[in-house]
């Protein structure tokens, strides 16, 4: 089983050596009392008297570090660098600077730190153990990036297949709507073809029925002037025949009529030649 780390935040002190700045030495006591503001202001006045102090920024760099001003710790523990080459405070100073890395979320420059420390010093343990931790985060976080990108590239294609059947079924619904669309317009065609083809053998009906109708009138009609004719000759065959009923003799008259009218005309002719006979030349 992994053994599971953790930073070890250990903040290397020199020991207390003899030191003649006086400010040095009291903020060296309220450092001891966890007194870290009232620390930095007497440590602040010391380097004020020597800025590039290299024990001086050291402390002060360490109570900036306890009171969590890790920039203002990082600035001070770079001029501790720049002012020594004794060993053991370099030592303890990049390890201190790879503790405020860490801090500040520089996990990068931490390890760098640490194994900058463990060069000077190789029996270093704290240093030791934060760079296996520090690799094992490294070789995890490279573990969950693949992860995450194997299972970002997973939810891509997901996302990919789930959008090309959304846009499948898009088509799909798309499609049937146009089907369902023109089947309605066909269905609406038909229906008024239907309905102009009906209205039209109405039409021919009525007017087949109306023609039948006139026809039948007329039929009618023509029965009503052939009976009307047939009731005017029996009539008149009627009248004749009550007529003749009631003069037996009638036609002799008539005939008697006529013989006058035709005997009075001659007797007219007769005169008028005789009266041109009288008037013509004489003898």
């Amino acid at each position: 089983m992994k053994k599971i780390l953790s930073l070890i935040f250990i903040l290397l002190l020199l020991p207390i050596v003899s030191y003649a700045n006086e400010n040095m030495v009291k903020g060296n006591k309220q450092y001891q009392k966890n007194n870290f503001d009232k620390a930095i202001e007497y440590y602040e006045k010391a380097k004020e008297e020597n800025s590039n102090d290299a024990m001086i920024n050291y402390n002060l760099a360490n109570a900036y570090y306890r009171k969590g001003e890790y920039d203002k710790a990082m600035e001070n523990y770079k001029v501790v660098l720049n002012n020594t080459q004794d060993v053991n405070l370099r030592s303890a100073t990049l390890y201190n600077m790879g503790n405020t890395s860490y801090r500040n979320q520089d996990n990068e420059s931490a390890l760098n730190y640490y194994k900058e420390c463990l060069k000077l010093d190789s029996s270093d343990m704290a240093a030791k153990h934060n760079i296996e931790f520090l690799q094992q985060e490294q070789q995890q976080n490279k573990d969950n990036n693949k992860d995450n990108k194997n299972d970002k590239n997973k939810d891509n294609k997901d996302n990919k297949d789930n959008n090309d059947k959304d846009k499948q079924n898009q088509n799909n619904e798309n499609k049937d709507n146009q089907q369902d669309k023109k089947d309605n317009q066909d269905n609406k065609d038909n229906q008024d073809n239907k309905d102009n083809q009906d209205n039209k053998d109405n039409q021919n009906k009525d007017k087949n029925n109306q023609n039948d109708k006139d026809k039948n009138n007329n039929d009618d009609n023509n029965q009503d002037k052939q009976q009307d004719k047939k009731d005017n000759e029996q009539q008149n065959k009627d009248d004749k025949q009550d007529k003749d009923k009631q003069n037996p003799n009638q036609h002799l008259l008539d005939y008697f009529d006529k013989q006058d009218k035709q005997n009075n005309n001659n007797s007219k002719n007769a005169g008028t030649i005789q009266k041109v006979g009288r008037s013509g030349k004489t003898w």
